[in-house]
């Protein structure tokens, strides 16, 4: 195949014609990192690196705009240039921004884990399913959600409860569906106990929580 045209397009951008008649576009850094010239003649496997390298080149760039965005996780950033790139281009494209030092598995992880829990306020496993959803290493999520302290956990439930449900967990009623909502933001029900006796230590209603905790243990 002869390069018949080979001009600049729009931009960055550059129009390679083929034999007079298919037009591909590629960057110009794609041009002269292969040294392209008109009238020079490549084969379909020469072709299909070209286009290859023009694609990684637009991962790269992808990824670098993501993450500048936000901070995440391998995974999540490799999941992400999947859905365009695909697989192998994806994988590549990640590589490089870990090589650059953008992404870092294990100083991302308890950092999400802190903003899920003081941020969002949600219990460790909803927070769990959160970052394995994100695409981060089980065992590294197990170990990190491990040096949490359960006092810590405790301190986030306690003053959700105060903000929102003070009133609340001292109807019956009231009380079923503040558990049912807890539960819903990961918390166990072990700490949901622990937290709402802190509100009804004085309070004549005290022993109606362990009837209604127990409808929850079944």
């Amino acid at each position: 195949m002869e390069i018949t045209e080979l001009c600049e397009y729009k931009g960055d951008t550059w129009q390679i014609e083929l034999d007079g008649e298919r037009k591909y576009y590629v960057n110009g850094s794609i041009v002269g990192e292969f040294e392209l010239e008109k009238g020079q003649n490549i084969t379909s496997e020469e072709l299909a690196g070209i286009t290859s390298a023009d694609t990684l080149r637009k991962a790269k760039k992808r990824a670098l705009y993501l993450l500048g965005e936000r901070l995440m996780c391998r995974g999540e950033l490799l999941s992400k240039l999947t859905k365009t790139y695909g697989e192998q281009v994806a994988e590549e494209a990640a590589e490089y921004v870990c090589e650059l030092g953008y992404v870092n598995d294990e100083e991302y992880a308890p950092k999400l884990a802190e903003y899920l829990i003081k941020r969002k306020r949600w219990g460790v496993r909803r927070v769990r399913y959160e970052m394995l959803h994100r695409g981060l290493d089980r065992e590294l999520v197990e170990n990190t959600l491990a040096d949490i302290p359960v006092e810590e956990i405790d301190e986030e439930l306690l003053e959700l409860i105060g903000k929102k449900y003070a009133q609340k967990v001292r109807d019956y009623d009231d009380r079923r569906r503040t558990i049912a909502a807890l539960a819903r933001r990961g918390y166990d029900f072990g700490a949901i106990k622990r937290c709402i006796d802190v509100y009804l230590e004085s309070s004549e209603d005290n022993g109606e929580f362990d009837e209604v905790y127990d409808d929850y243990e079944d």
